[in-house]
């Protein structure tokens, strides 16, 4: 990752990578960093960590301070992220449980139950809807929550795509519908799996590159470049995450707007 990357984004995502050591041995770290910004977006300074993961029980040990980061920001603006692997549901994550204060055993049999009452029909067949797109959408729902009150909430939607272009999985973004959402690790993937071929072109004219300067930064093919800037789907999903790659490493941002629509913008460099 170029330094330039850090300093013009507002979010950088997690990446797990190998180094060789002064004596010639290698370990697994985990890179992570949070990037301060401006009321205005305007980055201000990164703090990151890195953390040698080779060690099972060091793994576990950065494993369990994410949760108690995770926990905290529930704790404090009642909003989280998670991950499903099926639908109908067979489960629900322990967050949205403590938030709607409802048993499992009822939200399994009615999704849509702690949406307010009279709005439960149309939202549950939207809810359906969600999950079977293939492309991050949400629903702006008003939810009943544990302690009584009525709160509007932005429920965001994000498929993970797997090698063959099928669902893998659906990551949620759940928070109140004024908070700013700063999308990382799967989210952020999910999200980047839903671009347009209109955002690779529009990604390509910010940065005054050809196609075939696209296809020397990627790694992909120059005609395989023409076919995802015609239709993103005729491309596998390996070589569209190698071109978005290579676009946020070039400054690129894609950034969540309103909903789930995404904006294509360049990174400015920031003096000094």
């Amino acid at each position: 990752m170029e330094p330039d990357f850090v300093r013009q984004s507002d979010t950088v995502p997690p990446s797990i990578f190998r180094i060789v050591r002064p004596d010639s041995g290698i370990c697994t770290v985990m890179s992570r960093v949070e990037v301060t910004t401006t009321p205005n977006g305007r980055p201000l300074s990164a703090h990151g960590i890195l953390a040698n993961i080779s060690d099972p029980a060091m793994l576990a040990r950065a494993e369990a301070a994410q949760r108690q980061r995770d926990q905290a920001i529930f704790d404090s603006v009642r909003a989280f992220t998670s991950t499903t692997h099926t639908f109908p549901f067979t489960k629900f994550s322990e967050k949205w449980l403590d938030l709607v204060g409802l048993p499992e055993s009822e939200l399994l049999q009615d999704p849509a139950r702690p949406f307010l009452k009279g709005e439960g029909a149309p939202w549950s067949a939207r809810i359906g809807g969600m999950y079977a797109s293939n492309h991050a959408s949400y629903l702006l729902p008003d939810l009943r929550l544990a302690n009584g009150d009525t709160v509007r909430y932005r429920l965001l939607v994000a498929p993970l795509l797997n090698d063959a272009g099928q669902i893998e999985s659906w990551t949620h973004f759940i928070g109140p519908i004024q908070l700013r959402i700063r999308p990382t690790g799967r989210l952020l993937l999910g999200l980047e799996q839903s671009l347009e071929a209109g955002h690779i072109r529009a990604a390509r004219a910010l940065l005054d590159w050809s196609m075939a300067d696209l296809s020397g930064a990627s790694g992909v093919s120059l005609s395989t470049i023409r076919r995802l800037e015609g239709c993103i789907a005729s491309v596998s999903v390996a070589n569209r995450n190698q071109v978005v790659g290579a676009l946020r490493n070039a400054g690129i941002v894609f950034s969540l707007m309103g909903g789930a629509t995404i904006a294509v913008s360049k990174g400015r460099q920031i003096a000094g």
